[in-house]
């Protein structure tokens, strides 16, 4: 259960649990991984098809 302490126009306190503490971090870093992967999706999508000899000589050049 949380509730808030402090509320101003910029910020707001709460007090809740660590272990809910602890959860709402490893959501956001979920969320922070799929806007990655989701970027690099429509990277791969707009990124030219290559051989694959090609796509081996850009792997070396890495």
């Amino acid at each position: 259960m949380e509730a808030i302490i402090n509320r101003t126009p910029r910020t707001v306190t709460v007090r809740m649990s660590t272990r809910r503490w602890n959860r709402l971090q490893q959501m956001e870093q979920a969320y922070k991984l799929a806007q990655a992967i989701k970027r690099s999706m429509i990277q791969a999508e707009m990124a030219p098809s290559m051989t694959v000899d090609e796509a081996m000589e850009f792997i070396d050049k890495l």
